[in-house]
């Protein structure tokens, strides 16, 4: 073979890897971890905190504050550092997994000697020997030989497909002689010469087209927004300080005389120093007002429940898409391996006298057994290997299995027609004259004149009852395949042998976790290539669909001919799309985020990596192609249904989280901007330094982070409905807590500062720094006390606490941080040492923030 066939020589393939290129996939370069950092500088809080920074600097001159000014660029370093490389570790890990395609070995001729070479140095003219069970590598056409392939994972169709040599000048998938990469050889040998390599191959260019992000997820949005809005209030407050501070400064410190007014403006050193200290309070306050730890926290959390859910078989690409899935509306899925096993297997034998359920069953009629057992060895692309089987598709797997073990005579094949989506039948004929045929239950049953009874005698075939049970079996769901003989070449005439119908059964958990995600608000559209009854009986089964809610099944063919508006209006009610083709999905998926929904997609396939992608968030299945994983934002490790309902639930607990988080920090932001506001009126600039700020927005935070992030997965959840995209991070009732309980601590931070029994306990007039280091202490408490109020929406506030006892752990070494701070954080912190009485009574003071709150929260719901 290799006489007649030329190959390259060494010099040739250099010419042709220098004119066409090798044949790795050119994919998106990765972003580095500094690149990366530099992007998260643009997070709209960081953004907040570096605007803060650049004020600082550019007015400080001579009276630059080194330790203020370090502070702020600590909290930058720190949030945005842990950010980036809990990213940069997600990603590393992901491509740790990903199969690298250039570690596989292909057959090539070359200098008129076969090698081996690594996949990814083939190039265009190479000559490839292409053999059953290997993946093709690139794209080219056959020269020699003949091979069946499967292509389901480039277009999603089941049936296999005959490539040999020929002069089709087509390169669509339906080519006869052309064969491209991600195709599996099912069956026989060919030579095939490459054509086009690397980003020019089918594969390369559905790959390309899947790289670029194209969509921001509904927490970014919703985050950004938010972020928005606390630096617009931000400014405004931090505004109205400044002003207020030099009204204050210039006229009422003035007592409103015009002659020490007009002095006050005359002299440059002090209004420079009152400009200075008026800064310092604005900056001071969008410190205070920006929620520093946010970014940081996020990542926290969604990087600890990325490792949880793990052990749950869910592979967590990218963080975002954890948080999304708790958000979706509408979910997508593919029906083999997600809803079935994807392993059909054969349940009972009909045949014109009766029905049997097992092979020894079936062994009583040995006419009917001696012809599907030669059927089932003979008419098939199944090969055996050692127990393993290989080729052929599901079905043909399915009946082979059925009949392995059991001894066949031999016989000598005269011709083998192959199985074609067209025909919709497979045959063999043999020497003798019988010809054995395959396929649809309706066409064989259309196309058989005579049956063979339970007597083994071939008798007119009465078909009542035998349709009447294959009508069953496909409202049953199950998949029903005809067998029959013919003599001669009789095709119109054919002797009916027997249907064997095959049921690819649901997962186990399955049905509970369609209940669930139903339960939870989410639509899930079953899309599968199966015919109508088929696939509406599956879906009817898990509880996908329900003809007395209204639910509806479409075609593909009915879909195609509905123009984008009136699937719109009638996707609320869709619930199966049977024979989709992977354009179906694309299009399903555009129209329902057109309709401002959280689109959910499943697939395996290259086909489906357009959909996966355009989704917000996708689902890729373990087993499926490494261009379905790398346009998904999640992988489903054991393809099931039921780690599906898991995400959904995990992206629930985590956005609660996250709004938990923000409603404690944005009520201890509030009280901290009234206290920077107020504070100036009662005598008092500064009662909260920047850097004590900064120690509550990054260290505090980033430990309270850590207590949010494990919550756990509370199972009332999945029973509340989906957020809308547009919706805000924070409801009612969250805004209602935030203004009231952000009041109250307000309130009692103004009282302590002002009351004349507490300016004498701590004995204001011997030491300021006593007093500040009180209300220091009191202020954190609060947050303490706080945060076991966010972390709790019932009225009970230590409701499930015992779940999540990392928080108790936390929030005392939160409150052992302060407590050292207190006695060691000297001029650094503006603190000195408390008397334990001191510091006693301000703890029982913060502490009342717990009654109060359970107090609103009780009239709330009574209102």
């Amino acid at each position: 073979m290799t006489s007649r066939i030329k190959g390259l020589t060494t010099e040739e393939a250099k010419r042709s890897l220098e004119l066409h290129g090798d044949n790795s996939l050119k994919k998106e370069k990765k972003k580095g971890f500094f690149k990366r950092f530099i992007e998260n500088l643009c997070d709209p809080i960081i953004r907040i905190l570096l605007i803060a920074l650049g004020v600082q600097i550019l007015f400080s001159f001579g009276h630059c504050n080194f330790i203020e000014i370090g502070g702020i660029i600590a909290a930058i370093l720190l949030s945005t550092t842990v950010s980036t490389a809990s990213e940069y570790r997600s990603e590393r890990a992901f491509e740790k997994i990903e199969a690298d395609v250039g570690g596989t070995q292909v057959s090539v001729l070359r200098n008129d000697s076969i090698m081996r070479i690594p996949a990814s140095e083939i190039v265009v003219g190479d000559v490839i020997y292409l053999f059953s069970g290997e993946k093709i590598q690139a794209d080219g056409r056959i020269i020699s030989g003949k091979i069946s392939v499967d292509q389901s994972a480039l277009n999603g169709e089941s049936a296999e497909c005959i490539k040999t040599t020929g002069n089709d000048s087509g390169w669509d998938l339906t080519s006869s002689s052309r064969v491209f990469r991600g195709s599996l050889i099912t069956d026989g040998n060919a030579i095939m010469k490459v054509e086009r390599v690397g980003g020019a191959t089918y594969y390369g260019m559905v790959a390309k087209d899947v790289q670029t992000e194209t969509r921001e997820s509904p927490l970014k949005l919703r985050l950004g927004k938010l972020a928005e809005q606390i630096s617009k209030i931000g400014y405004v407050v931090a505004g109205f300080v400044g002003i207020t501070f030099l009204f204050n400064s210039f006229i009422l410190d003035n007592n409103f005389e015009a002659e020490r007014i007009i002095a006050s403006f005359c002299d440059p050193q002090n209004v420079f120093s009152i400009l200075i200290r008026a800064l310092t309070l604005m900056i001071t306050v969008v410190v205070v007002a920006a929620p520093e730890g946010l970014p940081m926290m996020i990542t926290v959390v969604l990087s600890a429940n990325m490792k949880r859910m793990l052990s749950d078989s869910i592979l967590v690409k990218k963080l975002v898409g954890i948080e999304t899935a708790g958000s979706m509306n509408i979910l997508f899925t593919d029906k083999t391996g997600t809803i079935t096993y994807g392993r059909p297997q054969c349940e009972k034998i009909i045949t014109v006298g009766e029905s049997y359920k097992s092979l020894s069953a079936l062994k009583k009629n040995k006419k009917i057994y001696d012809l599907l057992n030669l059927s089932a060895k003979y008419n098939t692309d199944v090969v055996c290997d050692g127990g393993e089987l290989s080729g052929g598709n599901a079905t043909d797997r399915a009946i082979f299995e059925f009949f392995m073990g059991e001894s066949v005579e031999e016989a000598e094949i005269l011709e083998k027609l192959p199985f074609s989506s067209e025909r919709k039948i497979s045959s063999v004929t043999f020497k003798n004259g019988i010809s054995l045929i395959k396929g649809a239950a309706e066409l064989i049953l259309g196309a058989s004149k005579y049956a063979i009874n339970a007597n083994g005698e071939r008798v007119l075939f009465d078909q009542r009852r035998v349709y009447a049970e294959f009508s069953n079996a496909v409202g049953r769901g199950e998949r029903v395949i005809g067998v029959a003989a013919a003599q001669g070449g009789e095709v119109g005439s054919l002797t009916f042998i027997a249907l064997i119908v095959m049921k690819d059964k649901i997962r186990v958990g399955v049905a509970d976790a369609v209940k669930a995600v139903t339960r939870a608000g989410i639509q899930t559209v079953m899309i599968t290539g199966d015919g109508k009854e088929t696939a509406s009986a599956i879906a009817k089964e898990c509880g996908i669909f329900n003809e007395r809610a209204g639910h509806i099944v479409v075609t593909s063919d009915e879909l195609h001919k509905m123009t984008d508006a009136e699937i719109k209006a009638v996707l609320p009610k869709i619930r199966v799309v049977s024979r989709a083709l992977p354009q179906d999905k694309t299009r399903l998926v555009r129209l329902a985020g057109e309709l401002n929904l959280v689109v959910g997609m499943t697939g395996d396939g290259i086909n489906d990596a357009p959909s996966l992608k355009l989704a917000d968030v996708g689902f890729a299945m373990g087993s499926g192609t490494d261009i379905a994983k790398s346009a998904s934002d999640i992988v489903i490790l054991d393809n099931s249904f039921t780690a599906i309902s898991k995400t959904v639930l995990y992206g629930r607990t985590i956005f609660k989280s996250i709004r938990k988080f923000i409603t404690f920090q944005l009520i201890m932001n509030l009280a901290a901007c009234g206290v920077s506001l107020i504070g100036q009126f009662i005598g008092i600039d500064t009662p909260i330094t920047i850097i004590q700020m900064l120690w509550v927005n990054i260290i505090m935070d980033t430990l309270g982070g850590l207590a949010f992030a494990g919550e756990p997965a509370l199972d009332y959840y999945m029973h509340e409905p989906p957020k809308r995209r547009d919706e805000p991070i924070l409801s009612r009732e969250l805004l209602h807590q935030i203004f009231i309980i952000g009041a109250y601590t307000l309130i009692l931070c103004i009282v302590f500062l002002t009351a004349p029994t507490v300016r004498s306990i701590y004995r204001v007039s011997e030491s300021p720094d006593r007093f500040y280091t009180a209300f220091y202490a009191l202020f954190i408490f609060a947050g303490i006390f706080n945060c076991f109020l966010a972390r709790c929406e019932r009225l009970w506030v230590l409701s499930n606490i015992g779940k999540n006892k990392p928080f108790i752990f936390i929030m005392l070494l939160i409150s052992m941080i302060q407590i050292c701070m207190i006695y060691f954080g000297g001029e650094v912190f503006r603190c000195v040492p408390l008397y334990l009485p001191e510091l006693t009574f301000v703890i029982l003071l913060a502490a009342t923030v717990v009654p109060f709150d359970m107090l609103r929260r009780l009239l709330y719901k009574l209102k």
